[in-house]
């Protein structure tokens, strides 16, 4: 939509800009003479049909976001802020190129604009960037990438890496090279060709929604303008080409483009006068061999001034090119605005607040933060065939959950899920828990819990294959554990009960198998220096039940026992114990046998390990179902909701809440504090201005001059209490007029501007959103009138009361309420 109350250079050009545009209708007229007819699109109208020269349209711009000044991220978040609207036809050039500042605005625009736009912000922020005009293919122009290979996959790629590369070792010791076979060297590279060659053919396949499989009537023909950055500005390395319709960065040598016609910033413009590939053209500006300019610039003189034929003169050659240069024709300043992107709508990202795009096997949904219920921002899917119809795995991310959940990955056909957290995700114990980093389960398979390294009880990671092992590590503990385990035997078990009715009594509870007997618990220890080696206990198991040949568990069991290596040693020391007779023996008999405090020891040893397990079991399991109790919720919520936005003008801090408050919902509750507070600073200055003395103006006259103090008849205290409380009155009704007022203007503003949004037509889309957030505030605002005038309304009867109240209790008046005897006639 255009501005109401556009700029003067909107609409008009200065006497600067117009002798600009006569140099370049003349460099047009030249081109033509000398080079032949071909189209320049050079002054293009604005969104108000003034003329503009290209290069003035540009307004290099620096914005305070962190994400906008790296290249790689600029380009990207522009490609999701825009919405992109092709060229219509796709072989014209477009009929206006707006202002930066509008398009940002408007949050959509064509190629042009978009390029023009990306220039802007990457000029402002040091790049050496132009805006190229050209041809591309249909698949650059449509951005249609269902051909494409996702980018997003390789992003994830790479930040894995790093975080393995951070978890490794700083030291390492260097291994051999391999030895590598010629042979399967070649075999290998072979297969990676065949490789190539099907996903070629198969990337090639047609597909219903590929429209690009069709044949293009306008091949060749299609205009597109895209962004060049050059080397040596930022520490850029090389020349690259930035698409800002996708985000996707070219090399120069190895671009989609077919054709570049024109290159320009915000300086100068260049005409391309190589017959070649987009790829193939040498980007020397300043040759006039491969490019023409049409602003002469003294930086750059390159060939364009100065007569060789007098070369000896050197004393007069420098005063005629010192004199050229001072009649150089300078651009003027840009005539858009300074563009700028609210902070709401930088935060917001996607235009509307949501995008979805289709890759090669995959498709990829972006969503605003707050917009979903879970808190959801993005979501990829792989799929298997072109056709994206069977999903191999899907990848989803989170933003600003209170349960601290920050990415999910499902796959279906393995029924495999996992979750990853941000630290500071809260307990579900008052005494241990929390601190989950990330989750993984097969479903009826296995579960592992990886844990940050804070917790009190120090797990670290807790591994279960479902009904037969659970083991589980530890770091930092006092106890010197650093690993135990249980082993269950589900062998036992026949249709969920115990074979022939046996009861145990060291059983294991397992989600919906039930009870299942321990065949074993391991505990292993750290190494303890202030004891000996041979003494100091490194693993120790307890095998608490043995089947016999009839399948039937018998009452014995053992414990063994291995302790720590010495320095420099092999072997170490081990020890088995046996339960005879309810006392535990070696075996043979020949052997040591244990004191009975060691025995004790090993039977307290086994008794705490069967504590610390059962214990770590429950809090485990405590934690897995308020997991459970939280993903049902939100999925009750969202079936609720069914795909509706989340209200963003609740009040925050509800314990309900899946989200944390953002900075909006904090702010618009400030505003709602800050406006009841600043209407009862106002009743409180009007309770203090009414502990004054009220009666001090209407009492001047009656002061008696020399006693200084006030003395009144009843008449006079009545005449002075109805003014008192007829002005008061009066000003408590000003008062309920000026909100009320206020109250109607507000109101009038809204219904005219809706009104006006009514009338228009084609335009309703593009004013909607400027529109949805003057509403939104309009209605605050009145919500704020109303609640001010009801509160007003009520506490005028209280102040009313009180002020009769004060005047009947005020001494000076109290002649009023004593009646005057009857005058006696003479």
């Amino acid at each position: 939509a255009e501005n109401q109350n556009p700029s003067a250079r909107y609409v008009g050009n200065t006497p600067k800009e117009e002798l600009l545009l006569e140099h370049v209708r003349e460099f047009e007229d030249q081109f033509v003479n000398v080079y032949g007819n071909r189209f320049l699109f050079l002054c293009p109208p604005n969104e108000y049909g003034v003329p503009k020269f290209l290069p003035s349209t540009i307004r290099p711009t620096h914005l305070p976001y962190q994400e906008l000044y790296e290249y790689k991220s600029c380009t990207k978040f522009l490609a999701d802020f825009f919405n992109y609207d092709e060229l219509a036809p796709p072989d014209r050039y477009p009929t206006v190129i707006p202002a930066p500042a509008s398009v940002l605005t408007w949050q959509a625009g064509d190629c042009f604009d978009l390029s023009i736009a990306l220039a802007s912000l990457l000029i402002g922020v040091g790049y050496d960037a132009y805006c190229v005009s050209g041809f591309a293919p249909r698949f650059i122009t449509t951005r249609n990438e269902a051909r494409s290979a996702c980018p997003q996959l390789d992003v994830d790629i790479e930040e894995t890496k790093e975080e393995d590369k951070q978890e490794d070792d700083e030291f390492v010791i260097p291994k051999k090279p391999p030895l590598r076979s010629e042979y399967l060297d070649a075999k290998k590279r072979a297969e990676e060709a065949d490789l190539a060659r099907l996903q070629e053919e198969e990337m090639k396949s047609d597909s219903e929604d590929d429209p690009s499989s069709d044949e293009d009537e306008h091949e060749n023909r299609r205009i597109h303008c895209w962004v060049l950055v050059r080397k040596g500005a930022r520490e850029v390395a090389e020349d690259m080409y930035l698409e800002p319709t996708t985000g996707r960065i070219y090399s120069v040598t190895r671009c989609p483009y077919l054709k570049i016609d024109l290159i320009w910033n915000h300086r100068n413009l260049w005409v391309n006068m190589q017959v070649c590939g987009a790829s193939h053209v040498q980007l020397d500006l300043y040759n006039s061999r491969y490019f023409e300019y049409v602003m002469l610039d003294a930086e750059n003189p390159g060939d364009q001034g100065g007569d060789a034929d007098d070369a000896g003169a050197a004393a007069p050659d420098d005063d005629r090119r010192g004199e050229h240069t001072a009649q150089i024709l300078d651009l003027p300043s840009p005539w858009s605005e300074r563009p700028d992107i609210p902070r709401e709508r930088f935060h917001a990202r996607c235009y509307q607040g949501e995008k979805t795009i289709f890759y090669h096997k995959c498709k990829v949904e972006q969503y605003a933060p707050y917009t979903q219920d879970d808190g959801l921002v993005q979501r990829i899917t792989l799929y298997k065939d072109v056709r994206r119809q069977i999903p191999l795995e899907i990848r989803e991310r989170f933003k600003h959950r209170k349960d601290k959940l920050i990415e999910r990955k499902r796959r279906p056909m393995q029924n495999e899920t996992i979750e990853r957290f941000l630290p500071g995700r809260p307990s579900t114990s008052a005494t241990v828990g929390g601190a989950l980093k990330e989750f993984r389960e097969i479903s009826a398979l296995s579960r592992e819990l990886i844990f940050y390294k804070s917790r009190l009880d120090g797990l670290v990671r807790s591994v279960e294959i479902i009904g037969r092992k659970m083991f589980e590590y530890f770091e930092d503990r006092d106890d010197r554990l650093i690993y135990h385990s249980v082993t269950l035997d589900p062998t036992a078990l026949m249709n969920g009960t115990l074979r022939n009715n046996t009861k145990n009594k060291d059983t294991y509870t397992v989600d919906s198998v039930g009870e299942v007997p321990i065949k074993k618990m391991t505990e292993k220890f750290r190494r303890n220096p202030e004891v000996p080696a041979d003494e100091d206990i490194a693993k120790i198991s307890f095998y608490l039940t043995e089947q016999s040949s009839t399948s039937i568990y018998s009452s014995t069991g053992k414990i063994r026992v291995d302790y720590h290596r010495e320095p420099g040693s092999l072997t170490f020391r081990q020890c088995m114990y046996h339960y005879e007779d309810g006392n535990l023996r070696r075996r043979p008999a020949n052997l040591p046998q244990p004191t009975q405090a060691e025995v004790h020891k090993l039977l307290q040893m086994q008794s705490t390990c069967r504590e610390r397990i059962t214990s770590s079991h429950n809090s485990i399991t405590q934690e897995l179902t308020a997991r459970r109790k939280d993903e049902i919720s939100i999925r009750g919520m969202r079936s609720v909701a069914a795909g509706k936005k989340r209200d963003l003008t609740t009040i925050p801090g509800s314990r309900d809440d899946v989200l944390e408050p953002s900075v909006y919902d904090l702010a618009r509750e400030s505003a709602r504090v800050e406006g009841s507070r600043e209407g009862q600073e106002e009743e409180k200055q009007e309770e203090q201005t009414s502990k004054v003395d009220i009666l001090a103006p209407y009492l001047v006259d009656f002061v008696n001059k020399e006693t200084g103090l006030v003395q009144l008849d009843s008449l006079q205290a009545e005449l002075v209490a109805k003014k008192c409380t007829t002005d008061f009155r009066k000003r408590l009704t000003d008062r309920a007029e000026i909100i009320q007022r206020r109250l109607e203007e507000e109101q009038e503003l809204l219904r005219k501007r809706r009104a006006q949004m009514q009338r228009r037509g084609d335009s309703v889309e593009k004013d909607e959103q400027a529109f949805a957030a003057y509403q939104d505030e309009a209605m605050f605002r009145t919500q704020i009138l109303e609640q001010r005038l009801a509160r007003h309304e009520m506490q005028a009867i209280e102040k009313f009361q009180e002020l009769e109240r004060m005047l009947q209790e005020d001494p000076r008046l109290a002649a009023m309420w004593q009646k005057e005897p009857a005058a006696v006639k003479g």
